[in-house]
């Protein structure tokens, strides 16, 4: 046995206690073993839990969103292979009406080779051109293969001699 003078101490005041008074001890001892237990490890375990499960739905959705995304992408990979059997008439053609449509005044294009086309525009927001450009790509898969972009006078503006092909 223990010969500490506090654990002597402590057990000659448990034995001066009456049975009852015992009783109440033990008891809320027994609660008190079982509060600490259970917020020292349920509470945080129970966190853990709720904390996994708003993962798994997050990444849930964000599997759906790039599922959704792929097909999107598969849908407009394949109309934009469509764009591979442009002739230069049908590409001058499309690039010109997109180019109408975006405000872009073409100061001088061409045909060059089977399904190319030079284009030269001038004093054009520089906003305007890339948005063109990347609108051209993405509807009709139409490819900026040399691009030159030199700076005008006034800010945000350019001039540009551009071939694409598709």
């Amino acid at each position: 046995m223990i010969k500490s003078p506090l654990f002597t101490q402590a057990k000659d005041r448990w034995e001066s206690l009456e049975a009852r008074e015992q009783l109440s001890l033990k008891v809320m001892f027994v609660a008190v073993v079982t509060s600490l237990m259970y917020f020292a490890m349920w509470v945080p375990a129970q966190s853990y839990m709720d904390r996994a499960e708003q993962d798994l739905k997050d990444k849930a959705a964000l599997l759906e969103l790039v599922k959704s995304s792929r097909d999107q992408l598969r849908s407009s990979s394949s109309n934009t292979s469509n764009a591979s059997n442009l002739n230069s008439q049908q590409l001058v053609s499309t690039v010109t009406n997109m180019a109408r449509k975006q405000s872009l005044n073409l100061k001088r294009f061409e045909p060059s080779g089977e399904n190319k086309v030079k284009l030269w525009v001038e004093d054009v927001s520089f906003d305007t051109l890339v948005t063109w450009l990347s609108t051209l790509e993405r509807s009709v898969g139409v490819q900026v293969e040399q691009i030159s972009v030199e700076k005008e006078d006034k800010p945000g503006v350019v001039s540009a001699r551009l071939t694409l092909s598709s």
